[in-house]
């Protein structure tokens, strides 16, 4: 994420015009700056305008290069990138950690996602909404994107226990994908018989209609054995 600041070498430099000086609390109407302190400013410090007290302050820019919101132009970058490669590649994102603000985001410009019961993914933090909301709202990050939110909605594709898990999911969902986007898809060696009949049988009582696909431990489905992987299953 990023964090904006004021320049601080500007903060003891500027006044507040209140609109009322016997109770603050009723807001401000703008910072400024005295004739003396403004013409001591580099130029293009700080963009102003007249007002009976001296400079009103509408934008400051700052000597040093960074600062204000062009601190997020990697994230920026980042997020094109990817949301680029979204039309170009195959995108998996495995959420192992906290991932947070543009991390969070990142992740759900993929195609799919992959993420550890220990890590939530969240654009802002439980304590900043409670703050907000000015009571406590939510009492951990889980609440907000941890796996027993973010699975049932859709954004998590598929939950896993530990590291470990994880890779290997991303391997089994990697031997899905083809080589490239103009490629076939991909075809890996099978045990299972070419010209082995489909067993499973739909019932006349009502059937989970995947079985046809899958099939069961005795039933052979329409797929070879062992390549059906669903996802949000």
């Amino acid at each position: 994420g990023a964090r904006i600041g004021l320049v601080d070498d500007l903060k003891p430099k500027f006044n507040i015009k209140f609109i009322d000086e016997a109770s603050p609390s009723k807001g401000f109407e703008y910072l400024y700056l005295t004739d003396e302190v403004y013409k001591s400013l580099p130029e293009g410090s700080v963009n102003v305008r007249q007002v009976p007290e001296g400079w009103a302050i509408t934008d400051i820019i700052g000597t040093d290069e960074g600062i204000g919101v062009e601190n997020l132009q990697g994230s920026g970058k980042i997020a094109g990138e990817t949301s680029r490669a979204y039309d170009e590649i195959f995108t998996l994102s495995y959420v192992t950690g906290r991932s947070v603000g543009i991390g969070a985001y990142l992740v759900r410009l993929g195609q799919r996602i992959i993420q550890m019961k220990q890590g939530p993914m969240l654009l802002t933090g439980y304590g900043a909404l409670n703050k907000l909301l000015g009571r406590e709202v939510y009492n951990s990050q889980d609440q907000l994107g941890g796996p027993q939110v973010m699975f049932p909605n859709g954004c998590t594709h598929e939950v896993v226990d530990d590291d470990q898990q994880g890779v290997s999911s991303i391997l089994r969902w990697l031997s899905f994908v083809p080589k490239t986007t103009e490629s076939p898809p991909a075809v890996r060696q099978c045990a299972d018989p070419v010209n082995r009949d489909v067993e499973w049988r739909p019932t006349p009582t009502p059937y989970d209609p995947r079985l046809m696909l899958s099939g069961t431990a005795d039933a052979a489905g329409f797929f070879d054995k062992g390549s059906w992987k669903e996802y949000l299953s």
